[in-house]
């Protein structure tokens, strides 16, 4: 029988192998890192947006595809509504999405003057929604370092309200009706929001990405029909982990 421990000729034996330690070691590593790796992308993840466990106050700040222009009954179609229908008993929904304005303070319909806006600055929310640029690509005024500066201080303001709602930023759509303005959106305004995203640490939806390849959830090419909000509501439902 082997005896384990330091024998009579002064040899120690060691109960485990050393090759098999070796073999236990690796796989303990690779067992903190997974998990601290899981650890910091769950924070990240919460930091952004929260499951909604009980009665939420949501807020939708942007333009006409927020507002729910072109629909037949943009009351029960729009993204906003059927996202209501979604949540526990008791939450809200308020939607202050207003056609053609933008997000560039020096544009030609600044979101930030619209009524809609005074109304949202009163509110008070859990979970702030916003969706502006399509149409400040499409503005005379357009400029980049402009508008990644006048989005930057939107989002800081929202940030600063009352309760400090948590705030989710929907890169938008496709603009399947003109390459002009979706190359734009693309190459100019959607890497601003996410580098304004990464900064504020608010949480992204791309909607840009959803939409790649479903022109037919547009019918005018820019505003999206019945089918298309309701993919666009259940994008906002899954980041909200509803």
């Amino acid at each position: 029988m082997v005896r384990y421990g330091r024998g009579e000729d002064g040899v120690y034996r060691d109960p485990i192998p050393f090759v098999v330690r070796i073999r236990m070691v690796l796989i303990l590593l690779l067992l903190v890192g997974a998990i601290a790796f899981l650890a910091v992308r769950g924070c990240r993840a919460s930091a952004a947006v929260a499951p909604a466990q009980g009665p939420v106050r949501i807020s939708c700040v942007g333009d006409s595809i927020t507002y729910g222009f072109g629909l037949a009954d943009r009351e029960h179609e729009c993204w906003t509504f059927l996202l209501e229908g979604r949540l526990p008993e008791g939450s809200s929904v308020g939607n202050y999405g207003v056609s053609g304005s933008c997000a560039m303070s020096g544009g030609y319909y600044p979101w930030t003057r619209t009524a809609q806006s005074h109304a949202f600055w009163e509110a008070e929310e859990d979970v702030v929604i916003l969706m502006l640029g399509t149409n400040d690509v499409a503005d005379s005024a357009w400029d980049a370092g402009a508008f990644e500066q006048s989005f930057e201080e939107l989002v800081d303001r929202i940030l600063a309200k009352p309760g400090h709602p948590r705030l989710v930023i929907m890169l938008p759509p496709h603009v399947f009706a003109s390459p002009t303005m979706d190359e734009r959106l693309e190459s100019e305004a959607i890497p601003a929001m996410q580098r304004v995203a990464e900064r504020s640490d608010a949480g992204i939806v791309d909607l840009y990405t959803l939409t790649d390849s479903h022109p037919a959830w547009f019918d005018d090419g820019l505003h999206p029909n019945a089918e298309g909000n309701e993919a666009i509501e259940a994008a906002v439902a899954e980041a909200l982990g509803i």
